[in-house]
């Protein structure tokens, strides 16, 4: 287990922390000093892994967390499904359509303070696995991802970094149907080190009309500062389809709505270590 100086330990936040400000250790850092690749938007949605992550109620990581030493956290599943709560909270019978041209046209899928431009960032060690092509995800503008009302709430982008070293987006236009970016090595494998990690998706425009970008970030020594990028894509419209199925919009339309669910998420694990996870409103790109 990798130690963490007592000057890193994750913040003692004992109150919910959505509703503290940000209190970054520098000038373009974030509250646990993880410098941020985009400013948050001022008064905009954000959360923070909180010191009593069980108690905490806008985060769902639907297994029982472990504590370390280092005040990073342990899971031990081969199935993660971390979910992350606007303060607005998860309440789908305030979804009231999912015609993907009414999502589009208003912007979001439940409140108008649905995760939409965010930037995600979270720190894993994987000290075990059972199949190592398998991969750490980030999602969100979506809900659930299930079977219910087809499927529908279970749209998202999804930046994956594979156990492997490898790296790529994925579109899911809803549960299950998806579109896959070209993989990139990126890295060497994961096991066995710290790692840090960001998605980032915010709206952008293409040819004057609404579209997509979306990036990846790497943290190669764990060190909080010293950010790559590592994925650079754009989704204008042209990138996967069956977007009908939800009614309204015809064939690959970007998803440009938000949505009031953001993921951790990996599979195919034993052992991993997490710290400084971190969801957080951004400009859209100007």
């Amino acid at each position: 287990m990798a130690t963490v100086p007592p000057d890193e330990e994750p913040s003692t936040n004992p109150g919910d922390p959505s509703t503290e400000p940000e209190q970054p250790g520098e000038s373009g850092a974030d509250k646990f000093g993880v410098t941020m690749i985009h400013p948050s938007v001022s008064g905009g949605e954000q959360w923070f892994l909180a010191d009593d992550a069980m108690s905490d109620s806008r985060f769902d990581p639907q297994d029982d967390l472990t504590r370390n030493s280092d005040g990073s956290w342990n899971l031990k599943s081969d199935k993660v499904r971390m979910n992350v709560f606007t303060s607005t909270g998860y309440k789908p019978n305030e979804i009231a359509t999912y015609d993907r041209d009414v999502l589009t046209s208003r912007g979001y899928m439940q409140s108008p303070n649905d995760w939409k431009n965010i930037e995600m960032t979270g720190f894993v060690k994987l000290n075990a696995a059972s199949d190592e092509s398998d991969n750490f995800d980030m999602y969100a503008r979506g809900g659930k991802h299930n079977d219910d009302n087809e499927g529908c709430e279970g749209s998202s982008y999804k930046g994956a970094l594979h156990f492997d070293g490898q790296a790529r987006f994925q579109k899911e236009s809803w549960h299950v149907s998806y579109e896959q970016a070209p993989y990139e090595q990126v890295t060497e494998p994961l096991t066995g080190r710290w790692v840090g990690f960001k998605t980032v998706m915010r709206n952008t425009q293409v040819n004057g009309k609404e579209a997509v970008h979306l990036e990846m970030y790497l943290n190669e020594n764990a060190d909080k500062v010293s950010w790559e990028k590592i994925y650079d894509f754009v989704d204008a419209g042209d990138w996967g389809g069956d977007a009908e199925h939800c009614g309204g919009a015809d064939g690959a339309v970007p998803l440009t709505w938000g949505g009031p669910i953001a993921t951790f998420r990996w599979d195919s694990t034993e052992d991993v270590d997490f710290k400084w996870l971190s969801v957080r409103e951004i400009a859209p790109e100007q």
